[in-house]
């Protein structure tokens, strides 16, 4: 399996959570895990761009691989960065990201208020970012005949322009599990956080979405393509 996401792929062992989605449903699966790309606040961007570099420098490992894409919404813009920031933690990559957040970077008010009276509209930006994102790899793995998954792992806002859902409209809903929600609402609905105030999942949170995933997986006979 290869695992690519933000921190709702990850292990949160500082709060005593040794595992994720991506690892239950691995053991579901009975599948060894070839890679994790997963990193806490990242974007769409850096999903798409580290999935196809990845499978470009491995392509052996790659045909061999369920693809499990966890993404985190398009409200987080990725840019490659030249300071190698927590290169450590991705050997097998040589662009290192970082990412700008308009609801965490407090620092950046004044580029929202630039784009806003520029004519910006933030949540047609968000949702296009992630389905550009979702449809640049759906396009990648079908022609590739990798085997995938899609779902949520944050949401973004209702969309309300026709254009925008058009292309939403393209993603393929077989390969996209619950694509009207997110294991973020999911986690807040079912109160499966880690810890009061946080809203990843705690153990049980992941692996109760993880056997959801695999019912999907097995439904729709996704293992292969």
């Amino acid at each position: 399996m290869f695992i690519n996401g933000c921190s709702f792929l990850t292990m949160r062992p500082r709060d005593n959570v040794r595992t994720h989605c991506g690892i239950e449903l691995a053991k579901l699966m009975d599948l060894d895990i070839e890679v994790n790309l997963a990193n806490g606040g990242r974007g769409s961007r850096r999903l798409m761009w580290t999935t196809r570099a990845w499978c470009e420098k491995f392509p052996e490992k790659a045909s061999d691989c369920f693809f499990l894409i966890g993404s985190s919404g398009g409200n987080r813009f990725d840019y490659p960065t030249n300071d190698g920031y927590k290169a450590h933690k991705f050997p097998s990559m040589l662009t290192t990201w970082k990412t700008w957040d308009p609801n965490r970077n407090n620092q950046t008010q004044a580029f929202i208020k630039y784009l806003f009276t520029t004519g910006a509209d933030l949540e047609q930006m968000t949702q296009v970012e992630s389905i550009l994102g979702l449809l640049d790899l759906q396009d990648y793995f079908e022609n590739k005949k990798y085997p995938y998954v899609f779902y949520n792992t944050l949401s973004d806002a209702t969309i309300t322009n026709p254009d925008v859902k058009l292309l939403f409209d393209t993603i393929k809903k077989k390969r996209f599990f619950r694509p009207e929600t997110s294991h973020f609402d999911y986690t807040v609905k079912n109160n499966q956080h880690c810890k009061p105030g946080d809203p990843h999942p705690n153990a049980e949170g992941h692996k109760e979405w993880a056997t959801q995933l695999k019912d999907f997986i097995d439904a729709n006979d996704l293992r292969t393509i």
